[in-house]
């Protein structure tokens, strides 16, 4: 009896010490499960607030799409009429500079031409000033020839004169010229020889030179052959001299006639060049005129493409403003589709076999599913060079989304409740396997079989229900919180000991209805 006694307290210690270690396990398990919903919970509010701003921007980009698709229109519109302003305004440079260079041109042969007609008025000026220098000469010749003529005129009768007198006295000239000439020879001959010193070419010759001069300065009727010579050539120079007045005066009326003709000639020019100068005077008037009006134009031309230049600069700006103001819509429509391609991105959930317990959205939405606009032949619509969002079917991302949270919260939901469930019939085996050790412990064979019996029982209905709410829990597992193999490990050892409770509280009641035992027992009392 006391054996049976022994073991029953042995067997309740060793399974108080199960429940203890039970219980410890059980409370991480349902610490986990509790931690299992918290994180999907987090997970739901965090993925309902995702969509709420979602569906938030995707009803913004709606009431803002009208004015974004006229704004697409204004701006493509603008900027056509940007383009065939730059074109112009690029045309008109071209005009400007084609302009420029015609003036640049013009006025430089208009300066070549002016400066030609200043050099050509200043040649005609010399040409003038030489024509009266020309006129003051010629006057001043026929001064000097009128006054040689007056000059021959007055000595015309001495010419006569001297002349016939010349005429007169030329035989005896003729003479006499011979006799001076030997004269000239003889002596010439005797300076030869007194400067060479030969004295008997000086004698030899003296008595010549001598008989020569005697014979040319003899006089015969008051003339000598010297006197008559040197007459003569002193009439004869007075006649060349009369003679060559004439020939002065008839060159210079000769002078006089080709100044006359040159100076006529030169008139005649100057006035052909002043009118040549006059009609080129009006031409460069009139070019300058021209010259002027192009000018004028020019700097019209200048002033427009000025103002074109700032109306573009203006209508590129107001383009600018405008593609920003694009741009925030074309932002916000990144924005929902960066959203959007995170909701599609989800993964389907399966369990150990493979089985799909959540399916992802993608597949929700079927194959080929976009949530961009497609035009009627299925291409992509694009406004301002971007792709354009179908809001209705972006809608439809964030409802699959909704339905895809909802469905997850379900296999969730499934997942804590069947291991609450588990951990709740777990923890009646716990208490009722403690409350059994304590009373086997204390000796209470009855109870400790009853409470043991409770224990079994409710181990087994919680391995049972282990199985049939499934041992994996994908859920918890996505979560890091899976830990029902060592709750249920905890189960089946409390089940063993359990049993073995069960077992000794048995036995040690059997013991206890022999006479032996009831003696022992009153004795024990």
């Amino acid at each position: 009896m006391k054996v049976r006694m022994v073991l029953l307290r042995v067997f309740s210690g060793l399974l108080a010490f199960v429940c203890t270690l039970c219980l410890t396990l059980n409370g991480i398990g349902l610490k986990q499960t509790l931690d299992c919903k918290a994180y999907w919970e987090k997970q739901g509010a965090e993925a309902t607030e995702s969509f709420d701003k979602l569906e938030d921007g995707i009803r913004q980009l709606r009431a803002n799409e009208a004015a974004y698709q006229e704004g697409v229109d204004a701006y493509q519109e603008g900027l056509e009429e940007y383009e065939q302003g730059e074109a112009a305004l690029e045309a008109g440079a071209a005009q400007l500079y084609n302009g420029q260079s015609q003036y640049n041109d013009g006025a430089a042969k208009l300066a070549d031409a002016h400066q030609q007609y200043d050099e050509n008025i200043a040649k005609l000026n010399q040409a003038k000033a030489e024509l009266e220098a020309g006129k003051a000469k010629l006057e001043q010749g026929k001064a000097e020839v009128a006054a040689g003529e007056a000059e021959l005129a007055a000595h015309q009768q001495e010419y006569e004169d001297g002349k016939a007198k010349l005429a007169e006295v030329a035989p005896i000239y003729t003479a006499a010229k011979a006799a001076k000439d030997e004269l000239d020879s003889v002596k010439a001959q005797y300076d030869d020889a007194v400067a060479r010193g030969d004295l008997i070419m000086q004698a030899a010759l003296k008595d010549k030179v001598t008989w020569a001069e005697i014979a040319l300065n003899t006089s015969l009727q008051g003339y000598s052959l010297a006197g008559i010579v040197q007459e003569y050539e002193a009439g004869q120079a007075k006649v060349a001299e009369y003679e060559a007045g004439q020939a002065k005066v008839q060159e210079g009326n000769q002078q006089i006639a080709e100044g006359e003709a040159k100076i006529a000639e030169s008139e005649k020019q100057i006035a052909e060049a002043e009118a040549k100068l006059s009609a080129a005077k009006s031409v460069l008037d009139q070019k300058d005129q021209e010259l002027a009006d192009a000018g004028g134009q020019l700097a019209t031309g200048y002033a427009q493409y000025a103002a074109g230049k700032e109306r573009l600069e203006d209508g590129a700006e107001q383009l600018t403003d405008g593609l920003a103001k694009l741009g925030e819509y074309e932002g916000g429509q990144d924005q929902v589709a960066a959203g959007l391609d995170m909701v599609l991105a989800t993964d389907t959930y399966y369990n150990r076999a493979k089985e799909a317990l959540v399916k992802k959205i993608a597949d929700r939405l079927g194959q080929g599913f976009t949530y961009w606009a497609l035009d009627e032949n299925g291409a992509p619509v694009f406004l301002n060079d971007q792709r354009f969002l179908d809001l209705d079917k972006a809608l439809q991302v964030v409802q699959a989304g909704r339905d895809f949270l909802g469905d997850t919260s379900g296999v969730v939901t499934k997942e804590i409740v069947g291991r609450l469930i588990v951990w709740a019939v777990a923890a009646l085996a716990i208490l009722s396997g403690l409350l059994a050790a304590i009373l086997g412990l204390c000796g209470k064979r009855l109870g400790a079989l009853i409470g043991s019996v409770i224990s079994v029982v409710a181990a087994m209905n919680s391995l049972v229900l282990a199985f049939f709410f499934g041992t994996e829990n994908p859920m918890s597992v996505i979560s890091g919180t899976g830990t029902i193999g060592i709750v249920l490990a905890g189960v089946i050892a409390l089940f063993v000991a359990g049993v073995a409770e069960i077992v000794f509280s048995s036995i040690a009641l059997a013991g206890k209805n022999t006479p032996k035992a009831a003696d022992a027992a009153a004795a024990e009392a």
